[in-house]
C-alpha cells in the first residue's frame, strides 16, 4: 500500500503544480514547437519539469516515506485530480465557466495535498528538535503564493460582469489573504513547531521578488520626473519593465511554492499528538 500512498501522492502534486503555474506554462508554450504539438502530448510535455521537480522536492524532504498511512486521506486526491481534468473538459461549451471550476478545483487539490503534507510522520531524529512556527512571514508567504497561484478575483469578475475599483491582482490579494487566514487559524498549525528546515529562507526570497516586482510600476513615473529615462541603461528599463515585472514573479512564484512545501513537510506532531506517540 505505501507504493500506491506514493504514486496517488506524486500525481496528485504534479497536477496540482502544472495547474497553480500558469504563468510557468504561458512561459514553456512561447516554445512554438512545443505549441504546434498535438493537445495530448503537448500536455504530458508541460507535466514532465513538474514531474522532476515534484520529484526531487519529494526526496529532498524525504516525504516518500514519511506519508501518512491513514488511507481515507488519499481518495480525495484522486476525485480532485480527476475532477481537475472534468473542469478543463468543459471549456469548449462553456469557456468563462471553466475557468471559474479550474481555479476551484484547483484549490480543493490543494487544500487535500496540504492536508496530507501536515499528517507527514516527523523525520528521523529527536522531535523535540524544532523551532517555532513563523506565523507572520508563512502568512505573507502563503498569502502570495495563493494569489499568484489561482486568480479566483478575475475568474469570478470574468463570469459575473462585475467590476472593482482596485487592480483585479489586489483584488485576488485579499480574497487569498481571507483563505490563508482561515486556514492558518482552523488547521492549528500556528502552534506547532518546526524541524530544521530552510522554508524561511525560501519565502523570505520569494516575498522580497514579489516586493521588487511590486515596486517596478511605481518606480517609472519617478524615473521619468527626474530625468534618468534619459540615460541608456533606464531608456531599456522601462521599455522592458512590463517582461521584468513578469519574470520577478515568476521567480518569487517558484520560490514561494518552494518555501512553503518546505514548510508543510517539516512540521512536528501536536504536542498532545507526540505525548500519545
Amino acid at each position: 500500500m505505501a507504493i500506491v500512498r506514493q504514486a496517488i501522492f506524486f500525481v496528485a502534486l504534479v497536477a496540482a503544480m502544472k495547474a497553480m503555474f500558469g504563468d510557468v506554462n504561458a512561459l514553456i508554450l512561447m516554445w512554438a514547437p512545443l505549441a504546434g504539438l498535438p493537445a495530448i502530448v503537448r500536455e504530458a510535455a508541460l507535466h514532465l519539469p513538474y514531474a522532476l521537480i515534484a520529484a526531487l522536492l519529494l526526496t529532498r524532504a524525504e516525504v516518500w516515506t514519511r506519508l501518512p498511512a491513514m488511507i481515507s486521506l488519499y481518495p480525495p486526491l484522486v476525485i480532485a485530480a480527476a475532477a481537475l481534468v472534468m473542469a478543463h473538459a468543459i471549456a469548449a461549451t462553456n469557456p468563462q465557466l471553466a475557468v471559474l471550476a479550474v481555479r476551484l478545483v484547483t484549490l480543493v487539490l490543494a487544500v487535500t495535498l496540504v492536508m496530507v503534507l501536515t499528517r507527514l510522520m516527523p523525520k528521523p531524529g529527536f522531535v523535540y528538535e524544532g523551532s517555532s512556527f513563523p506565523a507572520v512571514k508563512a502568512f505573507i508567504a502563503l498569502t502570495l503564493l495563493l494569489a499568484l497561484s489561482i486568480d479566483f478575483a478575475g475568474a469570478i469578475l470574468g463570469l459575473t460582469g462585475f467590476t472593482v475599483r482596485m487592480p483585479v491582482e489586489y483584488a485576488n490579494l485579499i480574497l487569498a489573504a481571507v483563505i490563508v487566514a482561515g486556514f492558518i487559524t482552523a488547521s492549528g498549525i500556528r502552534f506547532r513547531s518546526l524541524q530544521p528546515n530552510s522554508a524561511s529562507s525560501w519565502m523570505l526570497a520569494g516575498i522580497a521578488a514579489w516586493a521588487v516586482a511590486e515596486l517596478i510600476q511605481p518606480v517609472i513615473p519617478l524615473l521619468t520626473t527626474y530625468g534618468f529615462h534619459k540615460e541608456a541603461a533606464v531608456a531599456a528599463f522601462i521599455t522592458h519593465a512590463a517582461a521584468i515585472r513578469a519574470a520577478l514573479h515568476i521567480v518569487a512564484h517558484a520560490l514561494l511554492f518552494i518555501g512553503a512545501f518546505s514548510l508543510l513537510s517539516h512540521l512536528l506532531p501536536a504536542r498532545e499528538g507526540i505525548a500519545r506517540q
